[in-house]
């Protein structure tokens, strides 16, 4: 074994030499230390916040998978809830067409006992051929009125609108027995009747009574649309101030109110009124046509202004024999105008011409 020489003489300068690595070695990591540690502490915080994150994030998920969880239970109930309400409304919906085919078909019952009943009531009559029943148009009765002739001034007329505006009323033709939903009436009548809107046929004259145990059936009532209910309980409600429209209503609907039947016996039928109605809804509908026709042409004002001038010198000459006459027998001209027709409209929708 090879022995490594020893220099004593060396051993001090050696020992300064490691003692000063030593320190600038110690020094060197103190630096790194205070340098370090807060690079460390910074990271640290930042990891730890990482974490949190993570663990909040993990938080949240899991959250949202039980809400996600729940939301699809709430959904497959609510599927559910909707698969019965579908087939419970379906059931309904059939029950309903069901009770409405009823309605109807009791409700034509009930008409069909009430023809019977006024056939058994009345015998046959035969006032109308079948080829001369015709519709009239015109859109205001009221207005047609004042294009009829003086001649009917003693005949009392009633206009019954169709539905909703009014009941319907049940007459198979013109001039043939049938029923309404109506007060009875003092004494016979003409009636017109619209079929459809402004469609009106002249039924024939009637005079109607109360028919005995006939009232609007339940049925019937029902099987009527909305708006005729409505409009039917606001005319009641307006000849009873006290009385509501909807508690109207719904006594109708269960019954408690019924609306009295009265019969309509054909007595006879006018022609004459027919057509005068018919010439009337002509002039009507031929009024705007003969406006245009009249309308003033500019080359023929001078010929007009010669014709009013004519006209007012004629004028002038009647005036001065009209004074004359005066002086000659001393007394005075009067000159009997005659008053123009009233058309009134009665609570039962009935109109008459007064002289």
């Amino acid at each position: 074994m090879a022995m490594i020489p020893i220099d004593s003489s060396l051993a001090p300068e050696l020992v300064e030499f490691w003692a000063k690595k030593y320190k600038e070695t110690k020094e060197e990591l103190d630096r790194l230390k205070e340098t370090l540690v807060p690079c460390k502490s910074s990271e640290r915080d930042e990891i730890l916040d990482a974490v949190r994150s993570i663990k909040s994030a993990v938080n949240d998920e899991a959250n949202l998978r039980q809400k996600l969880e729940v939301a699809i239970e709430e959904k497959e109930e609510l599927a559910s809830r909707l698969a019965r309400l579908e087939a419970e409304q379906s059931q309904l919906s059939r029950q309903t067409q069901l009770s409405v085919m009823q309605a109807s078909s009791l409700a034509k019952e009930a008409a069909e006992q009430r023809r019977l009943a006024i056939c058994q009531r009345f015998p046959s009559v035969q006032f109308v051929e079948g080829s001369e029943q015709a519709t009239v148009m015109f859109t205001d009765y009221k207005t047609i009125i004042g294009h009829l002739s003086s001649q009917f001034s003693q005949d009392r007329l009633q206009f019954i609108v169709c539905p909703p505006a009014s009941l319907p009323l049940f007459v198979p033709a013109c001039g043939q027995h049938g029923f309404w939903f109506y007060a009875p009436s003092n004494g016979p009548f003409q009636l017109i009747a619209e079929m459809r809107p402004n469609e009106w046929s002249y039924l024939g004259q009637y005079v109607s009574a109360p028919l005995a145990n006939a009232e609007m059936k339940l049925s019937e009532w029902m099987s009527l649309d909305e708006e005729t209910k409505m409009t039917h309980c606001s005319r009641v409600a307006a000849l009873e101030p006290h009385e509501d429209r909807l508690l109207i209503r719904r006594r109708y609907d269960t019954g408690e109110l019924k609306i009295t039947c009265c019969s309509l016996r054909c007595v006879g039928y006018n022609k004459v009124l027919r057509e005068a109605l018919r010439i009337a809804a002509q002039k009507l509908r031929s009024q705007p046509v003969l406006q245009e026709q009249q309308t003033p042409v500019p080359n023929a004002m001078p010929r007009k202004r010669a014709r009013a001038k004519q006209s007012q010198e004629a004028a002038d000459a009647s005036k001065k024999r009209a004074k004359k006459k005066k002086s000659s027998s001393g007394g005075t001209l009067v000159q009997n105008k005659s008053l123009p027709k009233e058309v009134r409209l009665s609570p039962k929708v009935i109109l008459k011409l007064e002289p």
